[in-house]
């Protein structure tokens, strides 16, 4: 008889078993890596598109509406109103706005924040276009090299 040679005691009709040991990832584990890795992407893109936030006080906040009333320079809008509430010694009103990252010379110092509403004067009538869209806020950029994040609102354009 040939005797066959063994590493060990084994039963017979067994095969010897390796144990080696791999790092291997699962997976499972990539789709939720590559859905962490997408949302810090969109947070980071996000926060770069995103622009200055500025102060602008009113006697009144009539037509003023937070998350709704746009601010718009040459009838494109450059931000929107996020949110309005009554000043500290409650004789105005601060309107928080967001403007977009192209909206930045908005803050210069010498900047302009009205509200523009349909008015009827002796100059004749302004503001039709508000009647369906509803009031918005008109902008008018300053010269001066200074920037500023709280601005007196103007009553008339």
């Amino acid at each position: 008889m040939k005797s066959q040679a063994t590493d060990g005691p084994q039963a017979p009709g067994q095969a010897p078993v390796k144990t080696t040991r791999r790092f291997s990832v699962s997976l499972v584990w990539i789709v939720p890596i590559v859905a962490v890795l997408v949302g810090i992407s969109l947070v980071v893109h996000t926060l770069m598109q995103e622009g200055p936030t500025i102060t602008v006080t009113f006697k009144t906040g009539s037509g003023l509406t937070a998350n709704k009333t746009e601010v718009k320079y040459r009838n494109v809008v450059i931000g929107h109103v996020s949110d309005v509430e009554l000043s500290n010694d409650q004789k105005s009103v601060n309107a928080t706005i967001k403007l977009s990252k192209q909206a930045e010379s908005f803050t210069r110092e010498d900047s302009q924040f009205w509200v523009v509403r349909p008015r009827i004067g002796a100059g004749g009538v302004s503001g039709i276009d508000t009647l369906l869209s509803g009031d918005y806020f008109g902008a008018d950029t300053g010269q001066a090299n200074a920037r500023s994040k709280n601005f007196t609102g103007l009553e008339n354009p």
